[in-house]
């Protein structure tokens, strides 16, 4: 090769090259500029975030300590606007809504648009993929939905869930009389023994006497044992006292297991991800194994145990029902002989809403009662109100020195009851969010939004727990505009919003004191057709257990390092620290 054709041969590769490098480049940077995050127009947002194709990620694992939606909820808070949008990775804008009224208008007046979002069932896909909550709106959700559509009657909740919400809290009463003995005035966290007695409380609703494992009675036993119980104690008077824990019997770990694999996922920016690694995780598809077959196990039971209801009349009655179980089977045989088909009892979908029964029933009424616990130890003042309340209402349990029995709870009306709970509700904030997932274009307080857009709509901050926004009615939806004229607007006093304060929801006409409901802005349960179905489980389960709770125990103030407030994310936000000082009132 002659030295003019190589140094031309050499000019045209290194021009080449040039090329592709400028072109390599010049593609990396627009797949750079694709992936960054392109802003609703209006929308507030954090412009830092904005430059990064990592979007918000930064600032959540800086500031969110963990917890993803309470970081949520300071990020709308501070943008002091009801709406405003935040970034994650390789996904379009996610919308956040902290107003109470248009909540409630999307929530029961635009069901239509606004449905289950794809991002809520990524984070339940491992966990319980064929519960009605992790599906759209749609036949499958609505054939779910008609196999537990009784489970909340009145009669059922009086007959079944009741008496057994009642015994389980006497078993804890009397481990927390058992462990009062022993700390000597000390405290001791209440976080577990509130987890094992919500847990046995709807395994005994759920299955009745033929689910043979619960999780207080051990834990009874063992503090009860001579020489047993105690594991750790100081001779400093607030050092906490530490008991022995028993083992639980596997299948009640399988069934917490999914708490733990949903709050997982919850706490990720990418629970997709996360759902899919726990699909094939070994630990997961174990405890997942477990779950499922001893949940066959009581179908099967059940199925026996109701093998002579043939009739239509038996099988839409209620009564000698021992359990949710047996209702869902009598329900599914009904459904079948109508249809003409077989019953399937061992389906998918009647094993994910046992578990989703089981697993969000308990998870979601243990978070709200530890809030409680430090509702009542933090304010003395409601707790003494609220123990003169229960007394002047069950006057013969008082008279008589015993607990009010459970007829006498569940039928006698006691508004500062209601009110305590109420408030409890309020101020927890178990559930921080509730996402919808719109599903054409739309417009939400004047701003354009685009069909698939995932919005994360806030059941605390602005109107429930802080000052609301200031809004234009004109920018509101005219569905939200025209429920505002026939019924007026409800709202908190900005002055002591935060503040936990049962009062606000009672009424007072001369002597008579009532309970309003519907005093103020409030979403713990949401509302409308996917509001939560176990809301008057959640209810009946506070009533009972506040009111043995406060007739046996006085909740004495806790040291301020025990007492803290900072929350922790699973499947519920709940209290990363739950310590009692128990004082026995001395009742049989």
């Amino acid at each position: 090769m002659t030295q003019p054709f190589r140094q031309a041969w050499d000019l045209v590769v290194s021009s080449r090259l040039t090329i592709a490098a400028f072109v390599v480049l010049g593609a990396s940077y627009a797949i750079y500029r694709a992936l960054l995050p392109k802003p609703f127009p209006g929308v507030p947002y954090d412009k830092a975030a904005s430059k990064t194709v990592f979007g918000d990620l930064a600032s959540f694992k800086k500031e969110g300590n963990g917890n993803f939606l309470d970081w949520v909820t300071r990020r709308a808070i501070s943008h002091g606007t009801p709406l405003c949008q935040i970034f994650i990775p390789l996904h379009q804008p996610v919308l956040i809504l902290s107003d109470y009224r248009e909540a409630q208008d999307i929530f029961m007046r635009q069901t239509k648009i606004w449905d289950r979002s794809d991002w809520s069932i990524a984070r339940l896909g491992a966990g319980l993929p064929r519960h009605h909550i992790n599906m759209k709106t749609d036949d499958g959700w609505k054939s779910n939905r008609r196999l537990i559509q009784d489970l909340m009657s009145a009669p059922f909740l009086h007959n079944v869930a009741a008496p057994n919400l009642y015994e389980s809290t006497q078993d804890l009463i009397q481990l927390w009389a058992a462990k009062a003995r022993l700390a000597h005035g000390k405290p001791f966290s209440a976080s577990k023994d509130i987890f094992h007695a919500a847990l046995d409380a709807v395994l005994a609703f759920s299955f009745g006497d033929s689910f043979p494992h619960r999780a207080l009675t051990p834990q009874v036993e063992l503090v009860q044992a001579p020489g047993s119980g105690l594991f750790e104690s100081s001779y400093v008077p607030q050092e906490p006292v530490v008991f022995e824990e028993a083992p639980l019997h596997e299948t009640l770990m399988a069934t917490l297991h999914v708490a733990v694999n949903i709050g997982q996922a919850i706490n990720s920016m990418s629970p997709g991800l996360v759902s899919m690694w726990q699909k094939i995780e070994p630990l997961s598809t174990r405890m997942r194994g477990i779950r499922v077959r001893y949940i066959e196990q009581q179908i099967t039971q059940a199925v026996e145990r109701l093998e002579g209801r043939v009739l239509e009349e038996d099988l839409a009655s209620t009564k000698g029902l021992k359990s949710a179980v047996d209702l869902m089977v009598s329900r599914e045989k009904r459904f079948a002989i109508k249809e003409g088909r077989a019953p399937n009892y061992q389906s998918n979908e009647m094993n994910d809403e046992v578990a989703g029964f089981v697993v969000a029933g308990h998870d979601t009424t243990s978070t709200t009662l530890l809030w409680a616990l430090k509702f009542l130890t933090d304010n003395s003042q409601a707790q003494t109100k609220l123990r003169e309340a229960l007394h002047k209402a069950h006057q013969a349990a008082s008279q008589e020195n015993r607990m009010p029995n459970v007829e006498e709870i569940v039928k006698t009306s006691i508004p500062y009851l209601d009110a305590f709970n109420e408030e409890v509700l309020r101020c927890s904030c178990t559930i921080p969010s509730t996402s919808r997932q719109c599903s054409q274009d739309t417009t939400v307080l004047g701003h354009v939004v685009p069909k698939g857009t995932t919005m994360l709509i806030l059941n605390a901050g602005p109107c429930i727990t802080h000052p609301g926004h200031s809004i234009s009615e004109s920018i509101r939806s005219e569905s939200c505009q025209a429920a505002a004229k026939e019924r007026g607007v409800r709202e908190w006093d900005p002055r002591g919003i935060d503040q936990f304060d049962p009062e606000r929801w009672l009424v007072s006409e001369g002597e008579h004191t009532s309970f309003d409901s519907t005093a103020g802005p409030t979403l713990a349960f949401g509302v409308g057709l996917r509001g939560c179905y176990g809301r008057k489980l959640a209810y009946l389960e506070m009533r009972i257990i506040m009111t043995l709770f406060v007739w046996n125990f006085e909740f004495m103030q806790c040291p301020e390092e025990l007492s803290s407030y900072d929350p922790v994310e699973e499947l519920t936000r709940k209290p990363k620290m739950c310590y009692i000082i128990l004082k026995p009132l001395g009742h049989d």
